[in-house]
């Protein structure tokens, strides 16, 4: 009787051995299937054309480092406004968009707190009129700076900071309209993210524009892919796999690739700088500022 009592014990451990197995099995199908039902088409849109193929490879990147199998990526070439795309995020038609970040999207949408260029947008410049450089002659602090006038889109990140630091600001909805409005001096100054600066003279080469040489904007900024809330796993995805890829090494050798990094260096390298710190109040508190690996870093050619 004792015998068969102990060869019953053992039966019932091996069966449930068996079964916690196949429970196991069963709980991995699941998650796999889950993950690719998620992934198995990604839906991104990007709005500047000239960020396109580095936000793309990022993106690649990423899922590669996150040990996935890179699903099929599907970019929007359609040209919408911002709102329209933001009403897409929500709805999940659109997977991805990559914004600076601002407490608002952050709540409406699932950020992955990686800065995709690294504080790049941090930094801005001055775009001005050709012969105007003595206006700018003599400023060293945010004080006397925030008494000249700039021309901003309305609808920028920056305008909003602008607003809250009480920046002299002239707005339009129509950017395209900035630069002739700043020939035919309704303002000062365009701020400008620097790698955007060189691209913009050179559309505007009929214009009698130019870089001012002297001010640097230091107003910390973080662009980062935001996913849409009905996608949360591939926020994990995607952060787990751009963190890999910094550590790897393969993100920064990448990034410093880019002409976004290299016209930045090009232009911070060519001048010495009188930083204006600019407090950017919408900034959420849960931005990486502390996290040195996450930013790019440019001390060596900056005056604070």
């Amino acid at each position: 009787m004792h015998s068969l009592l102990c060869n019953m014990l053992v039966v019932n451990k091996v069966i449930n051995k068996i079964l916690l197995l196949k429970i196991l099995k069963v709980a991995a199908l699941f998650f796999a299937c889950e993950v690719n039902a998620q992934a198995s088409t990604i839906t991104y849109y990007v709005e500047e054309a000239a960020l396109q193929q580095y936000n793309t490879r990022i993106l690649e990147m990423a899922l590669e480092h996150a040990d996935l199998q890179v699903p099929k990526l599907k970019s929007l070439d359609e040209k919408m406004t911002r709102e329209q795309a933001l009403t897409r995020m929500d709805s999940g038609d659109i997977d991805i968009m990559w914004l600076a970040t601002s407490q608002e999207f952050e709540e409406r949408f699932i950020p992955v707190r990686v800065p995709m260029y690294k504080g790049l947008m941090s930094y801005r410049v001055l775009m001005i009129r050709q012969g105007n450089e003595q206006k700018f002659d003599g400023i060293r602090t945010f004080t006397q700076f925030k008494e000249l006038k700039a021309g901003v889109g309305r609808f920028w990140t920056t305008t909003k900071v602008f607003k809250a630091e009480d920046i002299n600001s002239v707005l339009t909805t129509k950017v395209h309209n900035l630069y002739p409005m700043l020939e035919g001096g309704r303002f000062d100054y365009i701020p400008r993210g620097v790698m955007e600066i060189t691209p913009e003279l050179k559309k505007h080469a009929n214009l009698p524009l130019a870089l001012e040489p002297s001010l640097l904007l230091h107003l910390p900024t973080a662009v980062y892919p935001f996913v849409s809330k009905s996608n949360p796993k591939l926020a994990e995805l995607i952060e787990e796999g751009m963190l890999k890829a910094l550590d790897s090494g393969e993100f920064d050798a990448y990034f410093q690739t880019t002409n976004q990094y290299l016209d930045t260096l090009k232009i911070i390298s060519q001048h010495k700088w009188k930083v204006i710190p600019i407090n950017n109040s919408i900034l959420p508190k849960e931005t990486p500022l502390q996290n040195e690996k996450l930013w790019v870093n440019f001390s060596e050619y900056l005056e604070y």
